[in-house]
C-alpha cells in the first residue's frame, strides 16, 4: 500500500432558480484520506464571505473578577496538583500558569492560562505568548511522565474562541494525558503502524515527500516542521504540520519556537479570509517509533449566516463526516504566500 489520493465526484441534478430555472448539475467530491480511509466531503461554496466575530464587548463583560484566569483571580480560583506532582501546586513559566481542569477530559489535564491579557485578538498574539504557553505545557507533560509511566498518549489542545467551543474568552490551552487513546489517536496510531509493516517506511515522511511534489497541497515550511493542506480535510480548511520529531522527547524550545511562528502565519490568512475562531491539536507519540510523527492540526471554527448556526452539524457528528466548502488545493495557494 503506497500513499494514494482518491477522490469520487457525484452529481445532484436540479433547476437552479437563481439562474433563471436552469436545469444544472452541482457537484459532491468525496475524498479518502491517504492514511485512514476516512472519508470527508468538499460540497458547493456559494462564496459568500466568513465574517469574523468580534468579543470586544463580551470581553469587557467578562473579564476582571469575573474571570478566574485573571491575574487578580488566577492563584485564588483554580485549583492545585497535588505536591507530589507538582510541589508548589502550579508551574508559572511567565505569564503561563499551569493548574489542573476542574472538570476534566482524561486522567491527566492541565489547563494553561496563556498570558494576563483577558481578550486577545489574533493580530494581538506573539510568538512569546504561544511558544511560552506550549512549551510550560511540556513541562507538566514531563511531569506526569515521571510520576505515571502507563501514560501512553498525550495531546496539547487549543479552542480558541466560542465557536470552536472555548467556554472562556481568556486564552488557554488543554493538556491531556493517559493509557487510552481518543478516536483519532487510535486510529491513526494503527493505520501509520499498519503502513509502516506494509511499506517498511514512516507514513508521515513519505506523505510530506509526496506532497512536495506534487505541489498541490504543500504550503511551506517553519524551522522543523512542514505544512500542507490535508487532502481529505476535516473541515473548511484543515493544515496539517509534521515535526521531523519522532517522538515526546526530541521536542525542544525550538520546536515550540517553530510552532508559534508558523501558527502566527495561519493567524494572518485567517483574518484574511475573515476567519477569528479555530481548533488546534498537537499529537504527541511518548515513545520513539519509526512509525509516528509529531504532528499538528489547526481548523477553522466559524458560524454561519444571520443565525449564526454553527459550522457543525447530524454530517459531522452523527456521521463522522467532515464537510468542506473550500477546495484544498485552492486554499494552499493562499495560505502559502503567507510562508
Amino acid at each position: 500500500m503506497s500513499i494514494t489520493f482518491t477522490k469520487k465526484e457525484e452529481f445532484f441534478t436540479f433547476h437552479d432558480p437563481m439562474q433563471n430555472g436552469q436545469l444544472i448539475d452541482r457537484k459532491t467530491e468525496i475524498r479518502l484520506d491517504p492514511l485512514t480511509g476516512e472519508t470527508s466531503r468538499i460540497i458547493f461554496d456559494p462564496g459568500t464571505p466568513f465574517t469574523p466575530s468580534d468579543y470586544s464587548e463580551l470581553a469587557k463583560e467578562t473579564e476582571g473578577k469575573k474571570c478566574p484566569f485573571c491575574p487578580e483571580n488566577i492563584l485564588s480560583f483554580t485549583p492545585t496538583f497535588p505536591e507530589d506532582l507538582i510541589e508548589d501546586g502550579r508551574l508559572i513559566q511567565d505569564e503561563a500558569v499551569v493548574f489542573p481542569n476542574l472538570f476534566p477530559y482524561s486522567k491527566h489535564n492541565a489547563v494553561v492560562r496563556m498570558c494576563e491579557q483577558h481578550y486577545v485578538k489574533l493580530a494581538e498574539f506573539t510568538p512569546s505568548i504561544i511558544s511560552n504557553s506550549f512549551s510550560a505545557a511540556h513541562e507538566y507533560l514531563k511531569k506526569v511522565i515521571a510520576k505515571d509511566p502507563s501514560t501512553t498518549y498525550a495531546s496539547i489542545n487549543w479552542n480558541y474562541l466560542p465557536p470552536s467551543g472555548g467556554s472562556i474568552l481568556h486564552p488557554h490551552i488543554h493538556v491531556l494525558a493517559s493509557e487510552y487513546p481518543t478516536n483519532y489517536q487510535a486510529t491513526t496510531t494503527k493505520a501509520a503502524q499498519d503502513f509502516y509493516k506494509l511499506n517498511g517506511a514512516n507514513y508521515y515522511d513519505s506523505l510530506k515527500t509526496h506532497e512536495k511534489e506534487l505541489a498541490e497541497r504543500f504550503i511551506g515550511t517553519e524551522g522543523s516542521i512542514d505544512w500542507i493542506h490535508a487532502f481529505a480535510p476535516k473541515s473548511h480548511t484543515d493544515f496539517f504540520g509534521i515535526s521531523k520529531a519522532s517522538s515526546f522527547e526530541e521536542l525542544t524550545e525550538d520546536f515550540w519556537q517553530d510552532l508559534s511562528e508558523s501558527v502566527l502565519r495561519f493567524f494572518r490568512y485567517f483574518e484574511h479570509i475573515g476567519i477569528s475562531s479555530f481548533n488546534l491539536g498537537l499529537f504527541i507519540p511518548l515513545t520513539n517509533n519509526v512509525d509516528e510523527r509529531v504532528h499538528i492540526r489547526l481548523l477553522p471554527r466559524l458560524t454561519i449566516g444571520a443565525l449564526e448556526t454553527s459550522d457543525m452539524n447530524v454530517f459531522n457528528y452523527l456521521h463522522s463526516e467532515p464537510l468542506c466548502m473550500k477546495e484544498p488545493e485552492k486554499t494552499t495557494k493562499e495560505a502559502s504566500t503567507y510562508f
